[in-house]
């Protein structure tokens, strides 16, 4: 019962169900948790145990305890009573958020108290909650008698009362805990300090969006183990799609006899490293890019796809946020309909440490929070990477599903609306690369939002809101996780990966380890040796091949870069990159798109380093030129067969197509081809937008852009499609990653092209003509063509045979990239028209019979 200004008030009515006893051995119950309710609110919980005998069998009835030294009721046995434990709870008490209204009134005079097992700390009085809601003293700590087992233990009460004027100070707020193990200090001390931890949101996330490294690797086996490359090694670099299938089929004793060496030279990985955007296609599932990375052991991404409070629960690893359930009228219903209908009242930081003490007084623990200082209001620098909106709710009646988007950002008394800096016209997936820095003071103004906004999207003129994102910058300041600034994976000193917090990775993990209770780590004379909490770690670990660390302008000493490694594996968040949800307020709930961004958050008594460049270069115009010389020794068909003896006629075509056009080129028809051989001298260009970071062709469209692989294909058909419609063979080029054109005929091999497996040998054996080579070449260079700019030779030509790729002729082109302004100094028709230069070509018709024509050669004999 509770007692009210007049009388006692049931505070609520508990069910149980007895442990009956008619006639059978009796067995000592255990106690159990009971709820409260009061209608459907729940009121607490009564530990008991109920026992219920059969009446007039009295030998069948246990001895009765003795009663109480209270005069009321009976003693607990000792069989049910549980063993208690002197125990002693520490708290850290921050403060209080978000203080509604209740009764109507403002909560102005704030009082918490904190009751456990009939003992109660009383925080001090908040005097002025508008100004400084945090408490004036911040470490407590009291002593009660707990029970030893966990699930007996009495739970924590978080009362929060409001003394008002009249001297009337109710109950309007409480939170009740029940489960003791997170606030167990051993427990913490071994979840923070287990290797490879890592926080199991951050491992959902990761795991449902495939965006850590294990999800692209998955993508391409080929990319698992990472080798440094040099011409004179007989060996497979993974970055070939294919590479590990050939490592069994040839070599020492593979076919033909002559091992090959596999040369990468696609790697343009210190154009690409330059920019942020390379690292985020890199882990958006560009297989090329973060190839690249990992090659040269670069640091990469974690990409969240919602917001980075989801994954790490919101930031509550140090200080706590306790939702305060709001608590009825004194004496009234708890659905009365005059009380406000928020079922909180305000939130409560602050965290708990909870130990049982020893029996012997001095070996009593040090206070965990003995040295956490009582910290006033704190002025930080906020700087905000808002990135691009992603897929944004076109919500303008007057544009047909597209919005002229830009950024507002507003932090404490500070507001930017950016239209000239930021809009983005005619799209719902703006590029902003914006950064923006502000100032603020925590706990007073610590929430910061980022609006996009859709420029003149009414019939007035009017902007509209398409939506925002909100930030609590405190609970990220408070986090032991230091998400105020994500830990880039390498020290680097200098360069587009240089080192962006403004303090070092010794220095950081030396606060880290005071702050969680653990000594100061240890290291090595020679620094590439660190101790931690009794574990050992070695920078060869993380430091795959020391090849890519001998740059000593962009590489840290040893000392600062194994602090990093051990900051990462104890969980401290990466750097990262959050796809944060957009909504309106007056539609909560409804997703309007999303923001790519992040924020980092300085202390103002530190000088904030650099920023980061975040500007994406744009797509470039560029010109693709293919020369088709010749083609040998293609698979034919006829509608008529030849006679025994006699040589195959056909007229030859070869089709060009290039990624993202609707049409293809078409060549000049090669007339009465002898055996699959033919000439024809003939040149195709195509013109494209290609992104240098995706290694993508960029296809314009009316609501959004696409992206394309850059794929050449050349396919060879019959000029007479009621003979064979189906290609007699064709070649796909990755202009990104394709392989370098053989010097020799013979040598275009089906091993150069990366798709290829070898097919099955045996009963359903499938011919390869390139089993019947004596020689093959010594090697295959794969190459990104906007990088060698051009390249010539020999490709094999081939067909589908089921699920494999079957030889089935050979080409002899060229190919060439090149930019509009050196297209235009350098000009050439299609085909062989004006201008037929750069260079010229003859026309095929002009050859002989037992004439050869070798491209934009003479002809010869």
């Amino acid at each position: 019962m509770h007692k009210g200004a007049n009388a006692n008030v049931p505070v609520g009515i508990v069910s149980v169900d007895p442990t009956p006893f008619f006639g059978e051995p009796y067995t000592v119950s255990r106690m159990q948790w009971y709820p409260v309710y009061t209608k459907e609110v729940h009121q607490g919980d009564i530990l008991g145990a109920f026992e219920m005998f059969q009446s007039g069998i009295g030998e069948d009835i246990p001895f009765v305890p003795p009663p109480h030294p209270s005069g009321q009721g009976l003693q607990v046995p000792p069989g049910i009573r549980p063993i208690l434990r002197q125990s002693r709870i520490e708290v850290l008490s921050w403060g209080l958020r978000h203080l509604k209204f209740w009764s109507g009134k403002p909560i102005n005079n704030p009082r918490l108290e904190i009751e456990c097992g009939g003992a109660i700390l009383r925080l001090p009085n908040i005097e002025d909650v508008q100004n400084n809601p945090n408490f004036p003293k911040t470490a407590h700590f009291f002593d009660v008698s707990l029970p030893q087992e966990n699930n007996f233990k009495a739970p924590i009460n978080i009362r929060l009362l409001d003394q008002r004027p009249n001297g009337f100070t109710p109950l309007v707020g409480k939170w009740i805990i029940r489960d003791f193990l997170e606030y167990d200090p051993d427990w913490i001390l071994a979840q923070i300090t287990s290797r490879n931890n890592k926080d199991a949101a951050q491992d959902k996330d990761s795991d449902k969006n495939s965006l850590i490294s294990e999800a692209i690797l998955e993508k391409d086996d080929s990319i698992a183990e990472t080798v440094v490359i040099v011409e004179d090694e007989v060996d497979y670099p993974t970055g070939c799609a294919a590479c590990l299938s050939k490592k069994n089929k040839i070599g020492k004793d593979g076919r033909g006899g002559t091992p090959m060496v596999i040369i990468d030279e696609s790697d343009d990985w210190e154009f690409l490293s330059m920019y942020w955007w390379s690292r985020y296609y890199a882990m958006q599932g560009n297989t090329l890019l973060y190839k690249t990375f990992l090659h040269h052991e670069l640091p990469v991404l974690v990409v969240y796809e919602q917001e980075l409070e989801k994954s790490f629960n919101n930031f509550s690893d140090s200080i706590k946020q306790f939702r305060l359930q709001r608590c009825p009228k004194l004496g009234g219903d708890p659905d009365d309909e005059d009380d406000e209908k928020d079922p909180d009242i305000g939130v409560y930081k602050g965290s708990f440490r909870i130990y049982e003490l020893p029996t012997d007084e001095t070996k009593y623990r040090e206070l965990i929070y003995g040295t956490v200082p009582t910290v006033g209001p704190i002025q930080i620098n906020v700087r905000v990477y808002a990135l691009q909106g992603l897929r944004l709710a076109c919500r303008s009646r007057i544009k047909e599903n597209t919005c002229d988007g830009f950024l507002a950002v507003k932090l404490g008394t500070r507001e930017i609306f950016d239209v000239d800096g930021s809009m983005m016209p005619n799209t719902r997936d703006p590029m902003f690369s914006k950064v923006y820095n502000l100032k603020t003071m925590i706990p007073n103004m610590p929430q910061l939002v980022v609006q996009v906004w859709d420029w003149k999207a009414t019939d007035e003129g009017r902007d509209i809101l398409i939506g925002e994102t909100r930030i609590d910058l405190e609970n990220r300041y408070l986090s032991v996780k230091r998400p105020m600034c994500g830990l880039t994976e390498r020290y680097m000193i200098d360069g587009p990966h240089k080192w962006r917090d403004f303090m070092g990775p010794v220095q950081i993990l030396e606060e880290w380890c005071l702050a969680n209770g653990i000594g100061v780590p240890g290291y090595s004379s020679d620094g590439k040796r660190a101790s931690v909490n009794g574990d050992m770690f070695n920078i060869e670990e993380f430091e795959t091949h020391a090849i890519n660390y001998e740059d000593p302008t962009r590489w840290g000493e040893f000392k600062e870069r194994i602090a990093l490694y051990i900051l990462l594996e104890f969980g401290l968040i990466r750097d990262y990159v959050e796809k944060r949800l957009l909504t309106d307020p007056v539609m909560p709930g409804v997703p309007q798109g999303r923001i790519l961004m992040w924020v980092d958050v300085f202390p103002f008594s530190e000088k904030p380093p650099d920023p980061m460049m975040v500007e994406s270069p744009l797509p470039v115009k560029q010109e693709l030129r293919v020369i088709v010389f010749e083609v040998t020794n293609v698979e034919t068909t006829q509608e008529i067969a030849p006679m025994p003896g006699m040589e195959k006629l056909n007229d030859l075509i070869v089709k060009g197509h290039f990624s993202g056009d609707k049409e293809s080129q078409v060549s000049e028809i090669h007339m009465r081809a002898v055996n699959g051989n033919g000439v024809f001298n003939w040149r195709y260009k195509f013109n494209f937008n290609y992104a240098y970071l995706l290694r993508q062709v960029m296809i314009p469209g009316d609501i959004e852009d696409s992206y394309l692989d850059p794929i050449v294909t050349l396919k060879v058909m019959d000029g007479d499609p009621s003979v064979n419609p189906e290609p007699y063979g064709f070649v796909h080029l990755n202009l990104a990653y394709m392989p370098r054109g053989m010097a020799r005929e013979e040598w275009a091999v089906m091993d150069i092209i990366p798709e290829y497996e070898e097919p099955p040998k045996g009963k359903d054996e499938v011919f390869d003509p390139d089993d019947q080579l004596e020689e093959r070449p010594p090697k295959i260079t794969y190459l990104n063509l906007y990088k060698q700019k051009k390249t010539q030779g020999w490709w094999p030509l081939y067909q589908k045979q089921g699920k494999y790729l079957v030889k089935t002729g050979n080409i002899r082109m060229e190919l060439e990239v090149m930019n509009m302004e050196q297209a235009e100094k350098r000009p050439a028709g299609f085909g062989r028209n004006e201008p037929n230069q750069n260079p010229h070509h003859r026309t095929s018709s002009s050859c002989q019979d037992g004439v050869q024509c070798t491209g934009s050669q003479s002809c010869h004999r």
